[in-house]
């Protein structure tokens, strides 16, 4: 099997995965539970395509604020981010862009670099650690948060979800320096 195969794992519900105006916030050990960051991801990538965004071949950006377990969230995410048909993922030096870098480089465009959104990991002024908060949240095109029609239908596909879909056999990124993941 190679390392780009898309694997589509069977999945259930997670009761509680209702995003706020700064995304889904909880406990660091409710975000480490499998796959509880699997299915609000894969809920955020079926409601982008419902709203018809140009998740296929398209840009992403994926960053943190360092917090606990930043590391481990952001490789789950670009995993899923290639298995649902993103062609390139931007990610900060160590997985690090704070909430306003994040939004700054979604709207950067230029040399054919126009990401359709990001995933921010950041549970912004809440304390961080493996017994406090970890957050998500998803940043559109214009860099803001995503707008109440967008978490509304997140919201759904996290009640009905049934699947996720990862490369599951892709290796860890190097987040060390700069890159571009394609």
């Amino acid at each position: 099997m190679s390392w780009t195969d898309v694997v589509v794992k069977p999945t259930s519900p997670i009761a509680g995965q209702a995003p706020g105006t700064s995304g889904l916030r909880k406990k660091t050990k409710v975000f480490m539970e499998y796959p509880y960051l699997h299915n609000y991801v894969q809920s955020v990538f079926n409601t982008l395509k419902d709203c018809e965004v140009p998740v296929e071949g398209g840009t992403l950006v994926v960053s943190g604020d360092g917090r606990y377990w930043n590391d481990k969230a952001i490789q789950i995410i670009i995993k899923m981010a290639f298995a649902n048909g993103v062609s390139k993922v931007w990610c900060g030096t160590k997985g690090l862009l704070s909430t306003p870098a994040t939004s700054a480089v979604i709207r950067c465009h230029g040399d054919g670099f126009v990401p359709f959104g990001g995933f921010i990991c950041s549970a912004s002024h809440n304390p961080g650690g493996p017994d406090d908060d970890f957050g998500i949240k998803y940043n559109c095109e214009n860099g803001g948060p995503a707008p109440e029609k967008m978490t509304t239908k997140m919201v759904e596909w996290t009640a009905k979800i049934t699947e996720f879909k990862i490369c599951e056999n892709m290796p860890d990124f190097c987040l060390d320096e700069p890159k571009v993941f394609e």
